[in-house]
């Protein structure tokens, strides 16, 4: 028998942000494009921001990102290949240098300095390609928060993962915001249910920060079994987050235990990095990375397992939200209510709105 609650109408949106269906991410600032090993002399595609971008590294090892679209005939370059430091069009064979330049054209013996496509800023830092998609003037390296500094540590142990998803770019940065939503999306998976009041929330410098202190709090077996410690031991946890830009949020949990084992840890901290960047209004690359400061090398796959068996959790939320707003006749007259512990996520959607909202002034 068929399912009645899966009869839907079609969509009436493209896709749907906090601010609507516009456009609600700056083009100045830095995004990650790509993770590291994913980009080598073998060129890739990634679509940001609504543009096709061809990635690749040069014989130096340099990543770059080229806009994906021959101007003689619209072919994908990231479907040619790279000999050198050029990406070859797999159509006709026209060759570009990093720079964006056409230098070779196989059909004749001059090349018009016209022929050329745009090259975008890229910087590799943290085990990431960030991409600069606006102004490149402004592409100031400096501007990649510094605070990721720890994924470059080898004191530290991480572990990255990617998933996909279908909502704004803003949902998943509002979703990491407000983790008052543990205690109930997360309370199988996590078991961490005492996320039950709001926690303080700064702004400051263009960012925003929740924090907050639980004390004599059970822990969690998520957090226990690096730390060699009991599940359910009572301890203290700080918990903190911060929006760093547009594109980069990371989380603390800072475990300190007030009856350590023998040799046992009194201390001990865990980040997750949450890394997001906008594909279009209705779709988002999600890069994550969870790492700490004790408990030896992650275990990649049990750990990539786990971690996107939690996300999944948040995803398949944040995508229903993001369907149903695309289908429902009334959306555009919906009221959204907000409570004190939305303070952080609307906080944060504020400031990349304003950031977004200054670009397209200066654009008119």
């Amino acid at each position: 028998m068929d399912d009645a609650s899966a009869l839907s109408p079609d969509p009436i949106r493209p896709g749907i942000g906090t601010s609507g269906t516009a456009r609600n991410w700056p083009l100045n600032s830095w995004w990650v494009a790509a993770h590291g090993s994913e980009v080598s002399e073998k060129p890739i595609m990634r679509w940001i921001m609504e543009l096709p971008i061809a990635l690749y590294r040069t014989e130096s090892q340099e990543a770059v990102a080229l806009h994906n679209r021959c101007p003689h005939r619209w072919a994908p370059l990231h479907m040619g290949e790279v000999a050198g430091d050029r990406l070859i069009c797999p159509y006709h064979g026209m060759e570009f240098e990093p720079s964006g330049q056409c230098m070779k054209v196989p059909t004749q013996d001059n090349t018009p300095s016209a022929i050329r496509i745009r090259a975008f800023p890229v910087e590799e830092r943290y085990g990431f390609i960030w991409i600069w998609m606006g102004e490149a003037s402004l592409a100031d390296p400096d501007l990649i928060p510094a605070d990721l500094a720890y994924l470059e540590d080898p004191a530290w142990y991480n572990v990255w993962g990617y998933k996909a998803v279908n909502a704004n770019f803003m949902q998943i940065k509002e979703n990491v915001l407000d983790l008052t939503h543990f205690s109930f999306l997360h309370k199988n998976s996590l078991g961490v249910t005492d996320w039950n009041r709001p926690p303080k929330v700064e702004s400051a410098n263009g960012r925003v920060t929740y924090s907050q202190f639980f004390e004599n709090s059970p822990l969690a077996a998520i957090y226990a079994a690096a730390a060699n410690k009991t599940p359910g031991k009572i301890v203290n946890r700080e918990t903190w987050g911060t929006q760093l830009s547009p594109g980069a949020h990371h989380s603390a949990v800072n475990i300190y235990d007030p009856d350590p084992e023998p040799n046992g840890l009194s201390e001990c901290f865990a980040r997750v990095v949450h890394l997001t960047t906008p594909v279009s209004v209705g779709k988002t690359h999600y890069y994550w990375v969870m790492a700490r400061d004790h408990g030896g090398p992650y275990d990649v796959e049990q750990t990539r397992a786990f971690i996107g068996k939690v996300f999944a959790e948040d995803v398949t939320m944040l995508e229903a939200t993001q369907d149903m707003a695309r289908r429902a006749a009334d959306q555009d007259e919906a009221l959204e209510f907000s409570v004190s512990a939305d303070r952080a996520g609307v906080t944060g959607r504020r400031l990349v709105a304003a950031m977004t909202d200054a670009e397209k002034m200066q654009q008119e």
